[in-house]
């Protein structure tokens, strides 16, 4: 396309030109000004007008022709250089906060179509997530029927929550879908709970919130994020958990 316009600025100012030439000779064409009603001793400026159009004319089609190319250039390389910058850039995904108990109702929606799970539990004996969603909750009802048809499910249990995690082994067996859970009882005063998901197509997230400490609640905010880096981290964090922990027979 490139070559094409380049041609076409040559052309057109060859054509410039042809026609300015030609145009110098009109005054011997008496039968053309004689038709035009034009005097004999105006012919000769005429015809240097028409020579000067012309002639402008094709430099002037030449220079469109140059600015379309070089505008087609410049997008180019614009978006070439967009797209190397695009490429060194981190892949950040869309971040959200919920509260612990919105990201819960969120979850236990997208648990039913996803694919693999990775999950801690790690809290006390009486706090809100071991109360609240605990046996029979919406949560343990939505993720035993994705176990059903063939969840993969792996979490990283405290262990105040062996129980329920031998409870869900027994009441998948025999179902298609995987469950491992792993209890990890030297714990620090405070953990980060977080939980992976990845979907049939290969998407995957991490929300990582409902801090397990004396001072904080369940309430308090979890944050959803996608960005790979992140969600590599965390992947990571939790196979080193998982393969630490005792599992659960």
């Amino acid at each position: 396309m490139d070559g094409k316009r380049s041609r076409r600025g040559v052309v057109s100012v060859a054509v410039g030109v042809v026609l300015s030439v030609v145009s110098m000779a009109l005054p011997s064409l008496d039968s053309m000004w004689n038709a035009l009603g034009v005097a004999r001793d105006l012919r000769a400026g005429h015809s240097t007008g028409l020579a000067i159009m012309f002639l402008c004319l094709g430099f002037l089609v030449a220079l469109y022709f140059q600015q379309e190319e070089f505008k087609a250039e410049l997008q180019r390389t614009l978006s070439a250089e967009t797209a190397r910058l695009e490429a060194g850039l981190p892949t950040f995904g869309v971040i959200t906060r919920q509260t612990g108990d919105e990201a819960m109702t969120t979850l236990t929606a997208l648990v039913a179509t996803a694919r693999m799970v990775a999950n801690t539990r790690i809290s006390s004996a009486n706090s809100e997530v071991a109360t609240r969603h605990g046996v029979s909750s919406p949560w343990d009802q939505a993720l035993r029927q994705a176990l059903t048809r063939g969840l993969t499910y792996r979490e990283v249990i405290s262990p105040n929550h062996a129980d329920l995690a031998r409870d869900r082994r027994a009441a998948i067996a025999g179902s298609p879908g995987v469950y491992e859970a792993a209890v990890v009882r030297q714990l620090p005063p405070a953990f980060l709970n977080f939980i992976i998901i990845e979907q049939h197509d290969g998407t995957k997230e991490v929300w990582f919130g409902w801090l397990a400490s004396r001072t904080s609640g369940f309430d308090g905010p979890v944050v959803r994020t996608a960005e790979t880096h992140l969600v590599t981290l965390f992947e990571r964090w939790h196979t080193e958990l998982l393969s630490t922990g005792t599992p659960v027979r």
